[in-house]
């Protein structure tokens, strides 16, 4: 078993892994079957969320419907934070837990909108680390690996200057080699380069949050939003 505190805020440093904590007082909410009796006759208003890790392939989404379907009694138990069972983790799946984890709390917390900048940034801090950890894009000197025969730096962050204009400007949130924006929809994008010889390309399927949370509409608005602040 791994146990988890996780806080109910839109903050990215939201899920610690802890000790056993003591379960004879809480209520327990099973999102998948486990193979475990709880002893907690003297359960109280803390509540506990209890599923199981050892057959992601075919239980994540039954897991993710329970969690979508949790109701607004359950949602009231709940204050600044709320606590996490999952029983035969390991570190193979630990990103399937932790996306479940996260689902939890975005549908507890209270306010739309900071379930979807929780989402977002969620996206982008995963697809920054991918970026980076994978060094998919290989820059040398300022260029990346498609550029590197050709008098062109920075890579992909370049637009049109205007709607008409057939002049590429470097992108003005480009700062220090740095993007200073968290714009969801250049971080999903891969040149034909980068599929065609790393066969790498990001799609909404591959990010679970976003797949599960975000509607057609929602994720044609974000692939059309390039080169603008998460704010836009």
């Amino acid at each position: 078993m791994e146990f988890y505190s996780v806080k109910l805020n839109k903050e990215m440093d939201d899920i610690e892994k802890v000790d056993e904590f003591n379960t004879n007082l809480s209520k327990i909410y099973f999102l998948s079957n486990v193979n475990y009796e709880f002893k907690n006759e003297l359960a109280n208003e803390q509540l506990i969320f209890v599923f199981d890790g050892s057959n992601f392939l075919n239980d994540k989404n039954k897991i993710f419907n329970k969690i979508k379907h949790i109701n607004n009694k359950i949602r009231k138990m709940i204050d600044e934070e709320f606590k996490v069972i999952v029983f035969n983790s390991n570190g193979e799946n630990e990103k399937d837990v932790f996306d479940l984890i996260r689902a939890i709390k975005i549908v507890l917390l209270k306010r739309k909108i900071d379930r979807y900048e929780y989402i977002y940034d969620v996206a982008c801090n995963y697809l920054d680390n991918e970026f980076i950890t994978k060094n998919i894009c290989d820059f040398k000197n300022d260029k990346c690996f498609a550029k590197r025969d050709f008098n062109c730096t920075c890579g992909c962050c370049r637009h049109f200057k205007h709607f008409f204009s057939n002049k590429l400007v470097q992108c003005e949130y480009l700062i220090d080699k740095h993007c200073s924006a968290q714009c969801l929809p250049c971080k999903m994008f891969t040149c034909d380069e980068i599929v065609r010889d790393k066969k790498i390309k990001y799609r909404f399927s591959d990010i679970f949050l976003l797949d599960k949370f975000f509607n057609p509409i929602q994720k044609i608005v974000i692939l059309m939003n390039c080169f603008n602040k998460k704010e836009t």
